[in-house]
């Protein structure tokens, strides 16, 4: 198998991980980076895993979603409360799970049918790795 990768960085959103006890259960953000990880066992003609000039979809996609975003939990009632009383104060997008492991999930999720559409059964989404910051990261494979 071929593998390869693309990398979008500084990605500035906010999160909160409401289940944390300490300062993550408190509104707070940061430059997210977001790799991909495609595979295939045949190269196209232009002898790649997937030319990388026609990854834009993916990046605007990223940035129409979460540029000065607030990603919150499913489940985060006082979030909800917030958005109710306060509907335009913030780019709100709702996920199962707030934190970079469930960030990952969410945009490997989202993206999976944009990258069949793009580039057909050829390809596979093998991974999205997420960082906040340059500290921390996570990744989800199915």
């Amino acid at each position: 198998m071929y593998t390869c990768s693309k990398t979008y960085s500084d990605i500035p959103f906010a999160h909160r991980q409401y289940r944390h006890v300490d300062l993550c259960n408190l509104i707070h953000g940061h430059n997210w980076s977001f790799t991909f990880t495609f595979g295939c066992t045949e190269l196209d003609e232009k002898e790649f895993v997937v030319d990388f000039g026609a990854l834009g979809f993916l990046k605007d996609w990223l940035v129409e979603q979460f540029d000065h975003a607030f990603v919150y939990g499913i489940d985060d009632e006082a979030c909800k409360q917030m958005l109710v009383e306060f509907p335009d104060l913030f780019k709100a997008i709702e996920i199962n799970a707030p934190s970079t492991e469930g960030v990952a999930r969410y945009v490997f999720d989202q993206s999976l049918p944009m990258i069949h559409d793009a580039f057909g059964e050829r390809v596979s989404l093998i991974s999205v790795s997420v960082s906040e910051d340059s500290k921390n990261s996570a990744e989800y494979r199915p």
